[in-house]
């Protein structure tokens, strides 16, 4: 799959990320932008609308992302992941994740998100990450 206009493809490492992306990045302004085009091995029951485990697949890595390059590229893991659904992309959408670093202590990151299709809503998403080695 090609890169979406303004995006280039993210050179993925996690062997699960690669089986449910591709994912994309571009700069806006200073702030990396992730996304991900709603394909067929993506969609849920229905057959028409993304499955929920993808959104959230999605938002750890998205947020991941954030938690080690916001943090000198020091290796983390998800301590906990809440997301809240607003509304459900479907076949064809180009999903936008926007992360943002809030704050760290001696051993956990904090990361917010927000997700969007076309500019509206689908998800926010707040998380915890542990740093590796850190105590």
């Amino acid at each position: 799959m090609s890169a979406p206009a303004g995006f280039h493809a993210q050179d993925l490492i996690d062997p699960f990320e690669k089986f449910v992306g591709p994912f994309f990045e571009r700069d806006e302004e200073g702030q990396r932008v992730i996304a991900f085009e709603v394909g067929s091995q993506h969609l849920g029951h229905d057959g028409v609308h993304v499955h929920e485990g993808q959104m959230m697949t999605f938002a750890d890595a998205t947020m991941g992302c954030t938690a080690y390059w916001d943090n000198d590229y020091t290796p983390c893991v998800t301590l906990s992941l809440q997301a809240s659904f607003l509304s459900f992309p479907k076949l064809g959408d180009l999903v936008e994740a926007r992360a943002r670093f809030v704050r760290k202590t001696r051993s956990v990151l904090f990361v917010e998100a927000s997700y969007t299709v076309n500019g509206e809503p689908v998800m926010t998403a707040t998380s915890l990450w542990k740093v590796l080695g850190a105590r």
